[in-house]
């Protein structure tokens, strides 16, 4: 199984090659793809790799992550890149195997040429803080990226992963909902790395294990993301 950061690598190469215009790692709209190309016509296109193992589950999930990274980019198109596997387009993106990529590149290219109005998204370097979090939030409001183990795509030891993406993280936001285990364990991971932890929890409080219980935890309610939104950017300032 190929390394994602290696497939990264082999895209960028292709890319510079074909001398394409493109920004690495930017933030655009809502998300924050790999690459985004921008085309001879002004069309804008968000290039996202992933190194999944190929099976019909990975092939379902990257077609829904290419429309999803359309949707919230508001690029004009948005093409999933995997190591191996089938192309398979639709309008305004696809999924397609590094072997591809240039081709489905080009024949996207020209297709968006075609249309007649474009608009440019605005897009701007990704953020140099990092936040390690355990549910989605928008952590853009307070110019910080949030990693999110199960949005990586990357395969191998996940409890390892979890603990670089906590040594690189400035703030670890951690939801203690059900007492989870992993999480307390994530929890007492970045204390003994010193890293500040943001707890909130959905669930009462005294279930939580006692040398989590006393800290400072912001609750919330399901159904209620944006009181739990307001909350968060406000912790988060603090510890950025």
């Amino acid at each position: 199984m190929r390394r994602e950061s290696d497939l990264e690598a082999e895209v960028e190469r292709h890319l510079r090659e074909a001398k394409v215009k493109y920004v690495k790692e930017p933030v655009v709209g809502k998300t924050r793809p790999d690459f985004l190309v921008t085309t001879e016509n002004g069309d804008q296109i968000v290039v996202e790799v992933k190194a999944w193992e190929p099976s019909p589950d990975a092939t379902a999930r990257a077609i829904n992550q290419a429309h999803r990274y359309k949707e919230l980019s508001k690029a004009a198109a948005a093409l999933i890149v995997t190591a191996v596997g089938s192309s398979l387009s639709f309008p305004g993106g696809g999924v397609v195997p590094v072997s591809a990529f240039v081709a489905a590149l080009s024949g996207l290219t020209s297709a968006l040429a075609e249309k007649r109005s474009r608009r440019p998204v605005e897009s701007r370097p990704s953020p140099k803080k990092k936040v390690f979090a355990s549910m989605p939030f928008s952590s853009l409001a307070a110019n910080a990226s949030a990693d999110r183990v199960d949005h990586t795509g990357r395969s191998g030891d996940v409890v390892q992963q979890i603990k670089e993406m906590i040594k690189a993280a400035r703030i670890v936001v951690a939801d203690l909902s059900e007492s989870r285990a992993n999480v307390c364990h994530e929890v007492g991971y970045a204390e003994a790395l010193g890293r500040p932890v943001v707890q909130i929890c959905s669930t009462p409080l005294a279930s939580l294990p006692f040398n989590l219980r006393n800290n400072q935890t912001i609750q919330y309610s399901i159904g209620q993301a944006s009181r739990l939104k307001t909350k968060l950017e406000k912790e988060l300032r603090k510890g950025l």
